[in-house]
């Protein structure tokens, strides 16, 4: 759904922008920016944006010796700060006209009542409904106010700035920016008030509009009048062109990112064309500071409230006409009902399932019932990969290697069924209405539970975070376990199918192939590749790239992973085939001395050569390699005598009459 109004307030402004600069000048060249890395920790790749404090690494700049050294500070007296100065005085004055250099001192405000309501009532909750009201009669987080404690941490940098210029003889802003909305006017104001200034410098803030946060429905991005922020902040600046009212909010639409980076662009292309200044403070939100940095070319790096960046900027003025920039428009804020996606996913398994329990009820039908399970799984991954609007390149991969994995477990399984013509497990409960929905509840429980690495990593609550390029460690690692458990478990169900499809195998313990190194091959590979989704789903918050609420939910989401392991080693996997498997095979003497055999030489889980494992003590093979008390057969204990009795009284009669049999053939051959 589109606002148009909106949409043609927010080009409007752009235009404005545009004449600020001059459409003329725009036509023949446009600012190309850079960031200038190797000055401070924040450009590191090496530094993890999660804890790492700007007041105890003096901002950020890193001890380190310039060039320009040798001859400003042939003494070693100045300070960090006054060499990098004079190291950026150089660059400046080196560079030719249409290059400059600025550094950019970008500060988050300080916690405000939206974000403290935020934590209060959690995200998902705060995003489905409270964010979209003005309070809730006691707190009001339209425009929100900064707490107590968002006051704090203004004044702590405050603090910090003194103690810089005193100490570090830091250069303070030499022009001051901020976002129109209150949380951020009072931040600048607490945070540079009071503070040792020069003269020629003091602080005046300029409102500017763009600098403001990312639009969305959310009421604490709509900002007050313009006669409001001229009373309550009397000395500022307001930046010509501002209207009265907020023209850009509207409730339940929102600015997609790419028409962020634009704006953001467009205000950086305004302060950099008008203002001469190389000391600049901007004020602003934790959103928009993001797209700043993505538009100067700055790796991601998530600020906690009251946190300053600093980032050296190379603004390159190129010949030719500006790339003319493409809107999006806004979209209507999609939430499904929650931005995690929990509760659509919920719903959406809910009905998937019933609709295939539906059938296999009526009809008395077991081969929809495993299809339905595994394709459930790329239903989910499908839509919520649609639904997210933003496809990274680990998006894609995590929801393309869970669609793998369902469609080929049920189409292996749905091939099966198809062979064999029903399902044994069903046999007690098929005919029971309440018991077959049991079986398929629990079904929703898994499919959903197992998504979760997937569905929230293509959640909004995610995506509108930066995302670190794919191809990290943990990216690498996981399309290696990926690979290895795909191919245990899909070639471990086609060798156990074809040994059990042979006649001749009958009754036979299965020990070829993989099932030489593992009892269950196939459990193993399926644990190994969900443990691998979610190593790659997990990466944009284990490299610092999502912070907050979003950051617990990627790593809760490892609840998928070892709600698997659990239901295979001890619900509906291990438990079910191991001792009852052996109970059956003793009671019934099926090939019972060889299938021993393989038990005490062949691991139960993790593959292992069955030489060593022979020879393994048992207390390792009853911890480490987890085959369990509760997985072992005692038939002194767990076999059912009465049975043993009658198949070996059997035995002894067939022996009987096999053995009177050869002796009268013996006895007709004599005579």
């Amino acid at each position: 759904m589109f606002s148009s109004a909106v949409f043609v307030s927010l080009t409007a402004i752009a235009t404005c922008l545009v004449d600020v600069v001059g459409a003329a000048s725009i036509q023949k060249s446009h600012i190309n920016y850079t960031t200038v890395t190797g000055y401070f920790l924040q450009d590191e790749a090496s530094t993890n944006a999660s804890g790492f404090s700007f007041m105890n690494n003096n901002f950020g700049l890193i001890n380190r010796t310039y060039a320009t050294d040798a001859t400003y500070d042939p003494n070693g007296k100045k300070t960090q700060w006054q060499r990098f100065e004079n190291q950026v005085f150089r660059l400046n004055r080196g560079s030719g006209r249409n290059v400059q250099y600025k550094l950019l001192f970008m500060g988050r405000h300080g916690e405000g009542y939206h974000n403290a309501a935020e934590s209060y009532y959690g995200t998902p909750a705060w995003n489905c409904y409270y964010s979209l009201l003005d309070g809730n009669g006691t707190v009001t987080w339209a425009d929100a106010r900064l707490t107590p404690k968002g006051i704090a941490q203004a004044l702590s940098v405050n603090a910090f700035w003194a103690s810089e210029i005193k100490n570090q003889k830091v250069p303070t802003p030499q022009s001051y920016y901020t976002s129109p909305l209150t949380r951020c006017l009072a931040t600048a104001n607490l945070t540079f008030s009071g503070l040792n200034l020069p003269r020629r410098h003091p602080f005046v803030p300029t409102v500017k509009e763009f600098f403001r946060e990312g639009i969305s429905g959310h009421t604490c991005d709509r900002r007050g009048s313009k006669s409001y922020i001229q009373a309550a902040f009397p000395s500022y600046k307001i930046e010509p062109g501002f209207t009265e009212t907020d023209e850009l909010w509207e409730a339940y639409h929102a600015e997609t990112r790419i028409d962020q980076d634009i704006r953001s662009k467009a205000v950086l292309d305004d302060v950099f064309s008008s203002d001469s200044e190389t000391y600049l403070s901007i004020t602003s939100h934790s959103g928009e500071i993001a797209s700043l940095l993505r538009v100067l070319g700055h790796r991601s790096f998530s600020l906690s409230t009251g946190a300053v960046i600093p980032v050296l900027v190379k603004a390159e003025t190129i010949a030719g006409p500006t790339p003319t920039p493409t809107f999006e428009p806004y979209a209507a804020i999609f939430h499904a009902l929650d931005d995690y996606y929990l509760a659509i996913t919920l719903l959406i398994t809910i009905a998937y399932q019933l609709f295939f329990f539906s059938i296999a009820f009526s009809l008395k039908f077991d081969k929809l019932t495993d299809f339905a399970g595994g394709t459930n799984f790329v239903v989910l991954a499908i839509l919520t990969l649609a639904f997210s609007g933003h496809h990274h390149a680990r998006q894609i991969v995590c929801s393309l290697f869970i669609m793998l994995w369902g469609a080929r477990l049920s189409g292996f399984l749905l091939f099966r069924i198809i062979k064999t013509g029903k399902d044994d497990r069903f046999d007690d409960k098929r005919d029971k209405f309440w018991s077959f929905l049991g079986f398929w509840v629990f079904q929703m429980i898994w499919v959903w539970t197992v998504s979760l690495p997937v569905t929230i990593l293509n959640s909004p609550n995610v995506t509108k975070f930066d995302q670190p390029a794919f191809g990290t460690g943990r990216d690498i690692a996981g399309v290696i376990l990926f690979a290895i458990g795909f191919i245990l478990e899909s070639v471990s169900d086609v060798q156990k199918y074809r040994f059990r499809s042979n006649p001749e195998n009958k009754g036979k313990v299965c020990d070829i192939g993989f099932f030489t190194w593992t009892r269950h091959p196939n459990y193993f590979g399926e644990i190994i590749i969900q443990f691998s989704i979610f190593m790659i789903a997990v990466s944009p918050s284990a490299y610092g790239y999502v912070t907050g609420g979003a950051f617990s939910a990627q790593y809760v989401a490892i609840l998928g992973p070892f709600f698997l392991t659990l239901l295979l080693m001890f619900v509906s996997g291990l438990t079910l085939q191991e001792r009852p498997g052996a109970k059956k095979r003793y009671e019934s003497g099926n090939h019972w001395e060889s299938f021993s055999r393989y038990t005490k030489r062949t691991s139960i889980l993790i593959p292992f050569p069955p030489q060593l494992y022979e020879r393994m003590p048992t207390i390792l093979k009853r911890t480490i390699f987890l085959e369990f008390p509760i997985y072992v057969f005692d038939p002194a204990k767990h076999a059912d005598q009465s049975k043993v009795r009658d198949r070996e009284a059997e035995e002894g009669v067939n022996r009987g009459q096999r053995e009177e049999g050869d002796s009268h053939n013996g006895s007709a051959g004599i005579q």
